[in-house]
């Protein structure tokens, strides 16, 4: 009996001892900050390089198409939220304190993404489930994967 006391105690000191360790010798990471256009083009050209086989010649010329594709997808990005933010105040300006917080809800917290304007558009429930009354063209997005 105390042989099986004993090894219970020491398996459990052993299974604290390990987790201990294992978490002192996690780094200390700073939050993690957005990727450059810089990191994010060589990130995607190593993954081309590496499943296609690219070479030196080919890595650098597709490097180069990455990065001023994503340097235009950044700015495009930049030039919808002002837009967005330009559209807001000429609301602000057009509609009632009350209308203005009711459009803020209608227009969901995600661009492009249905949130809350998905129940404006006359679905009853997101892409998540529930039923529609109308075919909802993000639950067939789902079943198609």
């Amino acid at each position: 009996m105390r042989k099986q006391i004993f090894a219970a105690a020491t398996a459990l000191c052993l299974m604290a001892t390990t987790t201990l360790f294992a978490q002192e010798s996690k780094p200390q990471h700073d939050p993690k900050t957005p990727p450059t256009a810089e990191q994010i083009a060589q990130h995607k050209t190593d993954r081309m390089t590496e499943q296609l086989k690219l070479s030196d010649a080919q890595a650098k010329q597709v490097y180069e198409l990455n990065l001023n594709q994503i340097k235009q997808m950044q700015a495009m990005q930049v030039k919808m939220k002002e837009a967005r933010a330009a559209e807001a105040n000429k609301m602000k300006s057009i509609l009632s304190t009350e209308q203005f917080m009711q459009w803020s809800q209608m227009q969901g917290s995600c661009p492009g993404h249905p949130g809350k304007a998905h129940h404006h558009m006359g679905y009853k429930k997101g892409p998540k489930g529930g039923d529609c009354p109308k075919e909802c063209p993000h639950k067939e997005k789902k079943e198609r994967k």
